[in-house]
This record gives structure tokens, C-alpha cells and sequence, in this order.
């Protein structure tokens, strides 16, 4: 009776740790979901004057990224339109985001942003945020829901 609670007290839980996945699914966190972009940091600093102003009371269709099935569409200010075509792998949390429309706004901010979507190297994420990282200590920081 001894060996049997041994068993279940040491070896059980350590079977459970090892059946446990740690790998994204993709498709929850991507396939079919719209991201607001809620904040950006740009070589390690939170933009927050721009951050402040992302959407204004004549132009909130702005701002988001969606993603398909191995696409993505989304817009900037004024109605600035990108989009593309993407992988990830949820097990390293790596992303590769390929700009098919990618315009040349007048704006410098809509200009850092489409840089750092086009250098994108990582994601993070959880049930109400997502976060684009590229290798150069920038993010851009997306929610479920506009501010």
C-alpha cells in the first residue's frame, strides 16, 4: 500500500509536468482575431505622446491588425491600408509578417510602425494582448479592444 502512494505522490505529478504543452496555439491567438493597438516602444522607450492620441473622435477605424488564415490586413491613420502574408511558430513564439501593401505614409509614426511590422521577429501573447517584437528593442502593443 506504501508503494502505491509513493507512486501517486512522486511519479504522477511528474508524468502530469511531462504531458503538459507548452507551445501556442496559433490559431487562438491569430486566425480570425483583430488586434487594437494599444502602445509602441521604439529602441526601449514607451512612445507615449503618440500612444495618447491613437485614435481621435472623427477617425477610430484606424490603428488594428487582423489576421486570416496565413494573411493579414490592417490601417494606420487616415486610413493608411497594409497588408500581407505570415507565419508563426508557436513553440518558439517567432513570427515572420510579409508586407504585400505597404505604404509610404507622410506621417513618421505611421512610418516606425510599418518598420517594425516588416522586421517583426517575435510575438508575445496572452488572452488580451499581443505584443510584435522585432531584434531591435521594439514592440508594438495590441489589445483586444481600442481605448
Amino acid at each position: 500500500m506504501k508503494r502505491i502512494q509513493y507512486i501517486l505522490t512522486f511519479i504522477l505529478p511528474l508524468l502530469i509536468l511531462c504531458a503538459c504543452n507548452s507551445e501556442d496555439d496559433i490559431d487562438e491567438i491569430f486566425v480570425g482575431r483583430t488586434w487594437y493597438m494599444n502602445g509602441i516602444v521604439i529602441n526601449g522607450v514607451t512612445n507615449s505622446k503618440e500612444t495618447q492620441n491613437f485614435y481621435t473622435d472623427t477617425d477610430k477605424n484606424c490603428y488594428f491588425i487582423s489576421f486570416s488564415s496565413g494573411t493579414f490586413q490592417g490601417k494606420l491613420s487616415s486610413g493608411v491600408a497594409f497588408s500581407g502574408t505570415w507565419q508563426a511558430d508557436g513553440k518558439h513564439q517567432t513570427i515572420k509578417l510579409n508586407l504585400k501593401e505597404k505604404p509610404n505614409p507622410d506621417n513618421l509614426f505611421d512610418k516606425q510602425i510599418l518598420n517594425i511590422l516588416s522586421s517583426t521577429t517575435s510575438y508575445t501573447s496572452g488572452a488580451e494582448f499581443m505584443h510584435l517584437n522585432d531584434d531591435k528593442q521594439n514592440t508594438i502593443r495590441f489589445g483586444t479592444f481600442r481605448f
